[in-house]
């Protein structure tokens, strides 16, 4: 049978060790080149400092987690805090493995791979309970503290790294001249932070390169940039991105308004 993706020369605006995303692009037929638009950054302060040592003390309810880099912020006090009864919960399957790989502990609750989704399963707070930590991205949207809140949970959401956009020297000139010149049939973001940082980097895509989002949040996000979206996965995961990109490549080209960039 032949795969779905098959000849298609398809971006993923990111570089991973042994990524799902291109291994399942790659599994699909596409040929895939891998270029990482932005750089994550660990942040350094006396709040996370301060929150460390109160999840050491088994001070919160809950650790949530919406990616490896915010575990990686705290990997070294889990087992404790585990031992003093702290419960982890991760947005989704691979932060949850990053916390068994490297933290020797199991996520009491894992999401679908959206802050949305976790939140639809999780538990409300008991009279008096301990506060949740959300150690993140400086850039991550409210979505977990507040619907937490909402729950009727006490949240301390902390700063624990920063994504920017990579610098000019560091694309690839080859990557950046064969994506201007329409060389790719699709590109993938995975990130809002992706969506901000391509066209400073790249250019908008041409009109033959159809774009791909994991999800709502980052096609948002790209359309305020001016990039027409031609679809976005129906799950964060890399089976329905790959379904994503069929579609897209497969239908007939549709107008994509970009939102106005002050909505």
């Amino acid at each position: 049978m032949r795969a779905p993706l098959s000849g298609r020369r398809i971006l993923l605006t990111r570089v991973k060790p042994d990524d799902a995303i291109a291994r399942a692009l790659r599994l699909a037929g596409a040929r895939v080149d891998a270029l990482a638009l932005t750089v994550s950054t660990p942040l350094d302060s006396a709040q996370l400092d301060a929150a460390r040592d109160r999840l050491v003390d088994g001070e919160y309810a809950w650790v949530v987690f919406s990616s490896w880099r915010s575990a990686r912020a705290v990997a070294d006090a889990l087992p404790r805090a585990r031992s003093l009864g702290t419960r982890l919960a991760a947005v989704g399957e691979v932060t949850a493995r990053w916390i068994s790989d490297h933290a020797g502990v199991s996520a009491d609750l894992t999401g679908g791979g959206s802050a949305a989704e976790l939140l639809q399963y999780f538990p409300a707070p008991d009279s008096g309970a301990r506060p949740i930590l959300i150690p993140r991205s400086a850039l991550a949207p409210d979505t977990l503290p507040e619907g937490l809140r909402a729950l009727g949970w006490s949240v301390e959401a902390v700063d624990a790294y920063t994504t920017l956009p990579a610098g000019a020297g560091d694309i690839d000139a080859d990557i950046a001249e064969n994506f201007r010149a329409g060389y790719y049939d699709g590109a993938v973001l995975t990130a809002s932070s992706q969506a901000r940082a391509l066209p400073p980097l790249l250019g908008l895509p041409p009109p033959s390169t159809r774009v791909v989002t994991i999800g709502a949040p980052t096609a948002a996000t790209a359309r305020r940039q001016g990039i027409a979206v031609a679809a976005q996965a129906s799950s964060p995961t890399p089976e329905a991105i790959v379904c994503a990109l069929v579609d897209a490549l497969t239908r007939p080209a549709q107008a994509d308004a970009p939102e106005e960039r002050n909505s």
